[in-house]
């Protein structure tokens, strides 16, 4: 239950921490979605950052938003073709949004194991926003790294000191999060280079 509840903790900062300023997250949204997440991952074995992630990435935390074909609703944009709730309820309780998030990533996972196990994290990701035939190159094959950018910043608690939606490989992830660790906290920071690089 600990461990829960300091997870649950470092969620609801994450979240905090690369929330929307347009959109600004109060504190105990942060710790509703923090809980839901934390759960649903758990239940799915899932990464909750990851849910974070999408859900950032998706509506910047924003539950009440529908797609633009009026098929994709709620915090974690579920597509009610796929879903057994509907588009009111999926906008109404965050619970069910990301109980929905983790199950389509959950049933991702499984037939990604099966068919493309070496491309797993792009095939989980990308196929919950495009479906099986997802893309693996451009704007849309790039989904994941958007996803994994919002939700390394989420897990570091830093607020990205650029947009996480112009990533374009995994180094860029780790520069952005690097430069905004700096940004935040540049002694802690320079202590952590300095023992890493003594180590060696």
């Amino acid at each position: 239950m600990d461990a829960f509840v300091v997870l649950v903790v470092r969620l609801a900062a994450g979240i905090l921490a690369v929330q929307e300023t347009r959109n600004p997250v109060t504190v105990d949204d942060a710790m509703k979605w923090a809980t839901a997440a934390a759960y649903h991952a758990n239940v799915s074995g899932l990464d909750p950052f990851e849910l974070v992630g999408i859900a950032r990435n998706e509506t910047d935390f924003r539950p009440d938003l529908i797609g633009p074909d009026g098929k994709d609703c709620g915090l974690t944009q579920t597509r009610i073709t796929y879903s057994k709730y509907r588009c009111k309820q999926l906008r109404q309780d965050t619970w069910i949004a990301f109980a929905e998030a983790a199950r389509e990533l959950r049933e991702n996972q499984a037939r990604c194991k099966k068919r493309h196990p070496h491309d797993l994290t792009r095939c989980r990701v990308n196929s919950y926003n495009q479906g099986v035939k997802y893309e693996r190159s451009g704007w849309k094959g790039r989904y994941w790294l958007r996803v994994r950018c919002f939700a390394e910043a989420a897990r570091a608690g830093v607020t990205p000191i650029s947009d996480c939606r112009k990533v374009k490989s995994r180094k860029d992830i780790a520069r952005l999060i690097h430069k905004s660790l700096m940004r935040s906290d540049p002694l802690s920071t320079a202590r952590i280079s300095s023992r890493t690089g003594s180590s060696r």
